[in-house]
């Protein structure tokens, strides 16, 4: 039987939607958007989120969800956390989101009540956002608590049913002050198998920077080296496997055509606008950033060198990560754009996008198996339900981006 404690999410995107279904099973649970037509989706039990069934939708409550309109359910909530984006602009960190909605909040606040920020931020945000407007109300620590806790979701992996792989993953967690990391602590230590504690706000905040820029550096490395293994005639695949035999001192990170997402390419600049601020320079950060981006308009380019405009091209995959729905910066549609605006003769496949705006034209995902039709076939995202001895045996020219024939030596397979 579920404990009476009530639980507010805010942002019911990638992160909130999942946290509110584990959280849902062991607390009452209400979430907001400011998305009329999610709202709307998610009360009719339909999922808009590639890694939720609709099925998990249609067992909670008809009213476990409201727009932001509805926030008077927020004085009612015990916890309240907050997923919202946190986006870059002009390469600084927008808080707006969150600021927005804590100003749209603050009247429904009142005491005992714990705030746990789960969006990618900048060092010190969670205390700039709401330090001091808390303390003009509450006494922050004492009758009133601030937690952060970075999100770890990784998509198209999480079992999904019974989410398993989520609740398994360590959930870091801060809090202002010790009672504050107790009440975090008791929250995610009923939903989360293993916890964490950090030291403070601070380190929460800059271990999961540290986290995606650790990523986004051995991804730039591995994507520098792919453009230099291809001149040298070398399949980096084969190389990245040879490396990945040592057991130590090596961890396996895969070169694609770009990076995507929200962490990877925004988190690094987080990190390099407050070393700037602080008189510091990040060097190994911009330089990965720069070759991630690199590597998109040398796949680009390398297409381009190759196409004809007469040719008839299907571009495999628009998301930035297989069996997902998500197109945030992704690198393949990216490509795909840049060909529409060179004017070739493209169609796209892709089971997570049925269709796409690109410059006000409406783009569908092609239901075609006869590949053997299209002159060249782009695979730049690398969907699992794609039939890739089909693609191999019909395919008359083949871009690969992913490594996915990295075995086969063949005039028709063009490793990039």
């Amino acid at each position: 039987m579920k404990k009476k404690l009530n639980v507010g999410i805010i942002g019911l995107g990638y992160v909130g939607l999942p946290l509110l279904l584990l959280i849902n099973k062991k607390f009452n649970v209400f979430g907001f958007d400011k998305d009329i037509n999610r709202i709307k989706l998610l009360k009719k039990g339909i999922s808009y989120n590639s890694d939720i069934k609709n099925s998990e939708l249609k067992r909670l409550r008809s009213n476990t969800f409201y727009s932001n309109i509805n926030y008077n359910k927020i004085s009612i909530c015990d916890y309240i956390i907050i997923c919202l984006p946190s986006p870059l602009k002009k390469n600084c960190p927008d808080m707006s989101h969150i600021e927005n909605c804590f100003i749209e909040i603050y009247k429904y606040l009142r005491k005992n009540q714990t705030i746990i920020l789960e969006s990618s931020v900048y060092t010190g945000a969670t205390k700039d956002i709401f330090e001091k407007k808390i303390n003009k109300k509450f006494k922050l620590g004492k009758n009133f608590f601030l937690c952060y806790s970075p999100e770890r979701i990784d998509p198209g992996k999480r079992n999904i049913e019974n989410q398993t792989a989520y609740k398994n993953i360590t959930k870091l967690i801060s809090g202002h002050s010790n009672k504050c990391l107790k009440k975090i602590k008791f929250l995610y230590g009923k939903v989360f198998n293993s916890i964490y504690e950090c030291d403070s706000l601070e380190i929460a905040e800059t271990a999961k920077l540290l986290e995606n820029i650790y990523r986004s550096v051995n991804i730039g490395l591995v994507n520098e080296m792919k453009i230099l293994t291809h001149k040298l005639n070398l399949n980096i695949h084969k190389i990245i496997d040879a490396a990945a035999s040592k057991p130590f001192g090596f961890t396996k990170f895969l070169p694609g055509p770009g990076v995507g997402g929200h962490c990877i390419p925004i988190d690094p600049i987080f990190m390099s606008w407050l070393a700037k601020k602080n008189k510091s320079e990040t060097k190994f950060i911009n330089l990965s950033v720069q070759a991630n981006k690199n590597v998109t308009y040398w796949i680009t380019k390398n297409i381009l060198q190759r196409l004809k405009k007469t040719d008839k091209i299907l571009v495999l995959g628009l998301t930035y990560k297989k069996d997902i729905n998500d197109l945030r910066e992704s690198p393949s549609l990216k490509i795909f754009k840049k060909l529409i605006v060179k004017k070739y003769n493209i169609n796209y496949k892709d089971p997570y996008i049925k269709n796409i705006n690109v410059n006000g034209k409406i783009y569908y995902s092609t239901s075609t198996n006869n590949y053997n039709k299209f002159d060249a076939i782009l695979l730049l995202t690398d969907h699992s339900d794609f039939n890739y001895k089909k693609i191999l045996k019909e395919g008359k020219l083949i871009f690969d981006t992913r490594g996915k024939y990295k075995k086969l030596n063949s005039s028709k397979i063009y490793h990039l």
